[in-house]
C-alpha cells in the first residue's frame, strides 16, 4: 500500500462505524514497537526493510539509545479489507513499570488493545498489569504471540513441541483474563445476596441457602483468546511474518476442498488428518497423530526457516518460493545474512500487518460501540454511583454512546467543545473554568498534521490548554458533564531528588519547566518542600533519569543540578523484644555494660522541671507557664491496622471532611456507600483491636495523623473528657458528647496540633512517624489558661469548667457560689496585671508545642525503629547467571521471597524485596554481571521495619563480649538515619577522627 494521503485519513474520520481506537500492550521487550514499525511500513511511512530496526514510534533519542518506549505515541493508518476502508488510530505504550502511567493514559483513550506476549517468556508481571488495566477501563483485548522464531533457532523446539508450548502460553494469559472475569462476578454476587438478605428480612420464603456463586450463569463465551474464535495471531514481527488460523483455513479450503469453516474449528484442537479415510478426526494426541494445527502450519513454517537459515539450501528455497508464488529480488537471495531472504519470503507468503490490522477491524469494537457499562463507569467519580448524578447529567450518558467520544491525548477523553471561548460565562462551580482552544492536531508519530476540525470519535492533540488543564480534565460543552474517574495508576511516586538550577538567575526558568513537566508526565509529582527545596517525585531511577532530560532539554532549557535521590523512611515504634543481640533471653540476665554518656542524658531528660517520664513509659509535660500540664503514652500498633490506615487514606481524608463540615454546622451530602465504606473501616479497626489495652479504643480515637489522614491515631484516655468521637458522622451527632466536650474544648484544637506535629518529623531523623498510637492519658488546664479575647463565650467555658470541678470534687456549692467565682475568675483575667502568659506566648500555642514535645519523648521512650521503604524484584534469568543475581541481591540488603522455573524454558524467576535506599544502579549492576542475561523489574510494594536498633549499645555481659567495648559493627539503621540526618542538616553522632595521634604528610608517608 502506498503512502496515504491526509485527505484521505480527513475522510476516513468523518465515518466513526470504521475508526478503530487501539494501543499496543506488553511487558517490556516483548517486541511492541517493533510490531508497531510492521503496521507503520504497511502505509508506506517507512521502508518494509527497516520495519524493527528504525523503530519509528521511538521519537526520543534515549529511547533509541536504551532501547525500550518511554513515552506513548500516537500515530493515524489507513486499512482496506475488501471494500471496507478503515482508520486505525494506534498508540504504542512503554512496557517499562517505571512507565505505567503512559500506559494508563493509552488504555483511556481506546476502545480496544492488542496484548503483545513472547513466545519464550509468556506471560510477565508487566502482562499481567496491562491485562489487569484493560480490563478496568472496560476495553476489549486480541492477543499477538511473537517472536515464535525464538522456538526455533533459540530453543531449538520442533513443530509439536512449539504447540505444546504455544498452548500453556494460551492457558496463562486466560488464567489471568479468567482470574479478573471471577473476582468481577463473586463481587457482584456479594452485592446481589446483600439485597437478597434485605428482600428476605421482609418476606419469609422457602429457599434456605442458596450456594451457587453466580459463575455458572455468567457469559464468559467472548471473553478468552482462543485462535479459533479469530483474536488470536502467531507472528514474528522482526521477520515480518504472523498470521491467524482464518488465513490457513481459506489457503487448505481451496487445496483440500473443505469448508473453511469446518478447518476453521478443526486447525486449532486436538484433531488431526486420516488421509486415508479423507477425514479429519478427533483425538490426535491419545493416537500418537499430529495435530491439524502442527501438519499444516507449524511444520511448513518450520521447513522454511530450515531451508533458509539453518542449511541455507538454494534448491529447496527456489522449490519454496515458486511453490508460494512471491518474487524475490536477486540481491535478497544472494545477501550474506539468511534473515534478509526469510524476511523477503515471509512478508509476501504471511504479512504480519494483514493479519494483525484484519484482526483489530473484526473483533475490536468503533468508538460507536462504546458499552453503556464503561460510560457508567467513567462518569461515576469516587463513591458517587450513575443513578444518583442528577438527572441533567444521566441524560448525557446517551450522547456520549451516539456520538462517542473525541480523544484528547495525554489526557482524559473528552467532548470537544462547539464555539466555546474564554469570555462565556460559566456556573461558580470549583475547578470548572471555560477555555478556548487554539489548534487542533492529527497525531502521526514523530510528525503533527494541523486539522481544521475533528469528529467525535477520533484520537487528537489540543493545544492551548496548557493554562486550564493541570494533568488532566474532561472538556465538555455541557456544564453537567462530571469529571471523569481518575486514571488507574499501577505505579507509586516513590524516588525524590531536589532540583536547582546551575546559575541561580535562571530560578524562574526552572520553575515555569517544572511546571510544565507536572503537566506533561502523568505520573511524576512536583513540589516544594519546607526547606525551600524543588522536589520532582518520580516513579524509578530510569522514569527520573527522563523527567531530568526532559526538564534539561524540552521544558526549563537551563542547566540543572539534582542532589542525590533523597530515600523516604518512616519511624515507628515496636514492642520491648525479648532476646538480645546474642539471642539471649534478656529477662534472666544482668546488664552489666551500660554506657555512661547514655545514662546521664536520661537522667538528665527525665530531671527536668516540665518534664517526667516515667519508668513505664508515661511523659508528663508542663507548659512554661505552669497552666496545663499532659501526660502521653505511645504504643505500637498492630502490623495489620497500619496496613489498613495506610490503605484507606482516601476514606479517612472523607472522613475528615465530612467532620469538619458538621462541625462548621454545614449541611454535607455524602453517598450511601461513602457511609457503608467508613462503617466498613471502624468495624475492620474495632476487629483488629482486641484485648484489654485496646478495650473501646476505636472509639476514643480523636483523630488520625499526620496531615489528619495518616496511618497514625491520637487515643483519648483523659478521664472525665467526653468528646466526640471521629466517627460521629456515623451516628449524625452525639448531644451527650457535646456536652461534655465543652469542659476542655477551647485548647482541644491545640492537643491534635501538637499530635499533627508530632507525627509528620519523628525524633529519630525528622522522618514521619507510622504505626504509632499517642494515647492522652492526663490532661489539665488552670481555669484562667482561657484566651482573653473571647467574653460570652469564655465565660460560658469556665462556668463548665467551674461546675466540673465542683463535680469532681464533690462539693456542694450552690449556683450564686459557682457564679461567684467564675465573675471573680474572669475579673481578675482581665486585669493587666494578671496577664502571666504574655512572656510565653498565648497558652494555646504552649500547649501545641507541649504536646509535640510529650508525644517525642514517649515516642523515644519505647524502642524505635526505622522502617523501609521496599521495592518488588522481579527477575527472570538463566541458570548459568542464577548465581551472580543471588550475589547483588545479598550485596544490597535483598531478601529472595521465592524462586520457581518458567515450564518449558530454562529461565528462573525470582521474586524478591529490595530496600529503595538499595536500588539505584541495581539494574545496571545485574545486567553487568550477568552480561545483560537478567533484567529486573522494580515495583513499589510495602513498607518494612529495619531489624536493628540505631540506638544499640551492648548492654549485657554476652553482647560485650560479642561485639567489644566499641561495639563498632555495622549498624544498617543507623547508617541510613545518619545519612538522612546529614542530609537535613541537623546533628550526626559520629567521630570525625578515628586516629589522631600522628600526622602523616606527603613528604613523609609513615
Amino acid at each position: 500500500m502506498g503512502l496515504t494521503s491526509l485527505d484521505k485519513i480527513i475522510a476516513l474520520q468523518r465515518n466513526p462505524a470504521n475508526t478503530r481506537n487501539l494501543c499496543i500492550l506488553a511487558h517490556v521487550d516483548h517486541g511492541k514497537t517493533t510490531l508497531a514499525d510492521c503496521l507503520v511500513a504497511s502505509n508506506g511511512i517507512i521502508s518494509s526493510r527497516l520495519a524493527g530496526k528504525l523503530r519509528y514510534l521511538d521519537s526520543r533519542e534515549d529511547e533509541q539509545i536504551r532501547g525500550i518506549t518511554m513515552k506513548s505515541s500516537a500515530i493515524s493508518l489507513h486499512y482496506s479489507n475488501g471494500d471496507q476502508e478503515y482508520l486505525l488510530n494506534l498508540i504504542d505504550s512503554p512496557g517499562h513499570v517505571d512507565f505505567s502511567s503512559e500506559v494508563s493514559t493509552a488504555v483511556r483513550l481506546c476502545d480496544g488493545a492488542i496484548v503483545v506476549v513472547d513466545a519464550v517468556e509468556g506471560v510477565c508481571p508487566q502482562t499481567q498489569a496491562v491485562l489487569r488495566q484493560a480490563w478496568l477501563e472496560n476495553i476489549k483485548p486480541v492477543l499477538v504471540i511473537n517472536k515464535i522464531d525464538r522456538l526455533i533457532m533459540e530453543l531449538k523446539l520442533t513443530s509439536q513441541e512449539a504447540y505444546t508450548h504455544l498452548q500453556k502460553i494460551l492457558e496463562q494469559v486466560n488464567a489471568v483474563t479468567g482470574s479478573l472475569f471471577t473476582s468481577k462476578v463473586l463481587e457482584e454476587r456479594a452485592e446481589k445476596e446483600k439485597e437478597e438478605e434485605e428482600k428476605e428480612k421482609e418476606k419469609d420464603g422457602d429457599q434456605v441457602y442458596d450456594w451457587s456463586t453466580g459463575l455458572e450463569e455468567a457469559d464468559d463465551s467472548q471473553l478468552y483468546f482462543s485462535p479459533d474464535q479469530g483474536n488470536v495471531v502467531f507472528a514474528s514481527a522482526i521477520d515480518g511474518w504472523g498470521f491467524s488460523i482464518q488465513q490457513f483455513a481459506q489457503i487448505y479450503s481451496q487445496r483440500m476442498g473443505v469448508r473453511a469453516e469446518v478447518l476453521l474449528k478443526t486447525l486449532w484442537g486436538d484433531f488431526y488428518l486420516n488421509a486415508k479415510a479423507k477425514k479429519i478426526m478427533k483425538g490426535a494426541q491419545a493416537k500418537g497423530k499430529k495435530q491439524l494445527f502442527v501438519q499444516l502450519v507449524l511444520d511448513n513454517i518450520w521447513s522454511l526457516y530450515d531451508a533458509v537459515v539453518t542449511r541455507r539450501d538454494k534448491e529447496k528455497v527456489e522449490k519454496v518460493v515458486t511453490s508460494l508464488g512471491v518474487k524475490v529480488m536477486a540481491r535478497d537471495s544472494r545477501h550474506s545474512d539468511p534473515k534478509v531472504l526469510l524476511s523477503a519470503i515471509c512478508s509476501q507468503w504471511l504479512p504480519v500487518s494483514q493479519a494483525v490490522l484484519s484482526m483489530v477491524c473484526e473483533k475490536l469494537p468503533s468508538p460507536l460501540d462504546m458499552a453503556a457499562e464503561k460510560v457508567e463507569k467513567l462518569m461515576s467519580v469516587g463513591a458517587r454511583r450513575f443513578d444518583l448524578l442528577p438527572e441533567q447529567t444521566q441524560e448525557l450518558k446517551k450522547a456520549l454512546q451516539k456520538r462517542s467520544l473525541t480523544r484528547l491525548y495525554l489526557n482524559e477523553p473528552v467532548c470537544l467543545p462547539e464555539g466555546c471561548s474564554a469570555s462565556d460565562c460559566v456556573p461558580e462551580v470549583p475547578y470548572l473554568s471555560c477555555c478556548s482552544m487554539e489548534s487542533l492536531y492529527l497525531l502521526m508519530g514523530r510528525e503533527l498534521e494541523e486539522l481544521e476540525q475533528v469528529p467525535a470519535g477520533n484520537v487528537l492533540g489540543i493545544r492551548g490548554l496548557e493554562e486550564c488543564v493541570l494533568k488532566s480534565a474532561t472538556l465538555s460543552t455541557s456544564p453537567a458533564c462530571p469529571p471523569f474517574t481518575p486514571l488507574n495508576f499501577e505505579a507509586t511516586p516513590i524516588v525524590r531528588v531536589a532540583i536547582e538550577p546551575k546559575h541561580p538567575s535562571e530560578m524562574p526558568k526552572l520553575v515555569r519547566g517544572m511546571r510544565l513537566l507536572n503537566q506533561a508526565d502523568p505520573c511524576a509529582e512536583v513540589l516544594i518542600q519546607e526547606t525551600g527545596e524543588h522536589v520532582l517525585v518520580t516513579a524509578g531511577e530510569v522514569h527520573l533519569q527522563r523527567c531530568l532530560d526532559d526538564l534539561r532539554d524540552r521544558f526549563a532549557k537551563i542547566e540543572i543540578s539534582a542532589s542525590k535521590p533523597i530515600i523516604p523512611f518512616r519511624e515507628t515504634v515496636v514492642r520491648p523484644p525479648k532476646v538480645d543481640m546474642v539471642n539471649e533471653d534478656l529477662g534472666k540476665q544482668q546488664k552489666v555494660a551500660i554506657i555512661h554518656q547514655v545514662k546521664e542524658e536520661v537522667t538528665q531528660g527525665r530531671s527536668s522541671d516540665t518534664l517526667h517520664v516515667d519508668p513505664s513509659g508515661l511523659v508528663t509535660v508542663t507548659i512554661p507557664n505552669r497552666m496545663a500540664t499532659v501526660s502521653v503514652r505511645a504504643i505500637p500498633l498492630p502490623e495489620e491496622v497500619t496496613h489498613l490506615l495506610e490503605r484507606s487514606t482516601e476514606l479517612i481524608r472523607s472522613l475528615e471532611q465530612v467532620n469538619m463540615s458538621l462541625r462548621e454546622g454545614k449541611t454535607v451530602d455524602v453517598s450511601l456507600r461513602t457511609m457503608e465504606a467508613i462503617a466498613g473501616l471502624k468495624a475492620q479497626l474495632e476487629n483488629l483491636l482486641q484485648g484489654r489495652k485496646w478495650r473501646n479504643a476505636v472509639e476514643r480515637i480523636w483523630a488520625f495523623g499526620p496531615r489528619r489522614y495518616g496511618p497514625n491515631f491520637l487515643l483519648n484516655s483523659v478521664e472525665g473528657y467526653q468528646r466526640l468521637s471521629v466517627w460521629h458522622c456515623l451516628g449524625r451527632g452525639d448531644k451527650a458528647g457535646e456536652a461534655g466536650a465543652a469542659v476542655i474544648r477551647d485548647f482541644d484544637n491545640s492537643i491534635v496540633s501538637g499530635f499533627q506535629l508530632a507525627t509528620l518529623s519523628g525524633p529519630m531523623c525528622e522522618e514521619p512517624l507510622m504505626g504509632v498510637c499517642f494515647s492522652v492519658e492526663r490532661w489539665d488546664v488552670q481555669s484562667s489558661a482561657v484566651p482573653q479575647h473571647q467574653d460570652s463565650l469564655e465565660e460560658n467555658s469556665i462556668s463548665h469548667e467551674a461546675l466540673a470541678n465542683s463535680r469532681v470534687e464533690g462539693s456542694t456549692k450552690t449556683s450564686s457560689e459557682v457564679e461567684g467565682t467564675v465573675a471573680g475568675q474572669s475579673q481578675a483575667r482581665r486585669r493587666p496585671e494578671a496577664a502571666s502568659a504574655d512572656c510565653y506566648r498565648p497558652v494555646s500555642g504552649q500547649l501545641i508545642a507541649a504536646m509535640k514535645e510529650a508525644c517525642r519523648r514517649a515516642f523515644q521512650a519505647q524502642p524505635q525503629r526505622l522502617m523501609a521503604a521496599m521495592y518488588t524484584c522481579e527477575i527472570m534469568a538463566t541458570a548459568e547467571v542464577l548465581g551472580r543475581v543471588y550475589g547483588v541481591l545479598g550485596k544490597r540488603e535483598g531478601r529472595v521471597l521465592h524462586e520457581e522455573m518458567k515450564e518449558g524454558t530454562d529461565m528462573f524467576i525470582i521474586k524478591a524485596v529490595l530496600p529503595v535506599a538499595e536500588s539505584f544502579g541495581f539494574a545496571d549492576e545485574i545486567r553487568k554481571r550477568t552480561s545483560g542475561l537478567a533484567s529486573p523489574q522494580l515495583v513499589f510494594s510495602h513498607w518494612e521495619v529495619i531489624s536493628s536498633d540505631p540506638h544499640w549499645v551492648p548492654t549485657t555481659e554476652e553482647e560485650y563480649l560479642h561485639f567489644g567495648e566499641k561495639a563498632d559493627s555495622a549498624n544498617q539503621a543507623l547508617k541510613y538515619m545518619n545519612a538522612v540526618r546529614r542530609r537535613k542538616g541537623l546533628y550526626v553522632e559520629e567521630k570525625i577522627v578515628e586516629h589522631a595521634e600522628k600526622q602523616r604528610t606527603l613528604s613523609k608517608n609513615k
